[in-house]
């Protein structure tokens, strides 16, 4: 079996981005974003074919807490 796409939610987008991008090779598709909702997202791909859709929701990010948080 191979998983060709996962996607995540993030609290920050373009961080994310620059993490995967940076640390982990991977290639950024350009930005996509739906005005009526707010919705943003990349897809990122990676050298085995792999991709990743990281994604950010204002409404799903409010309250969100880290482990610097605590």
């Amino acid at each position: 079996m191979r998983i060709e796409h996962l996607a995540l939610y993030v609290k920050n987008l373009e961080r994310a981005r620059t993490f995967f991008v940076r640390y982990f090779g991977a290639t950024s598709g350009p930005e996509y974003h739906n005005p009526s909702t707010g919705f943003r997202s990349y897809f990122l791909s990676f050298e085995d074919g792999a991709r990743l859709e990281i994604m950010w929701k204002p409404r799903l990010t409010r309250g969100y807490r880290t482990a610097s948080d605590n």
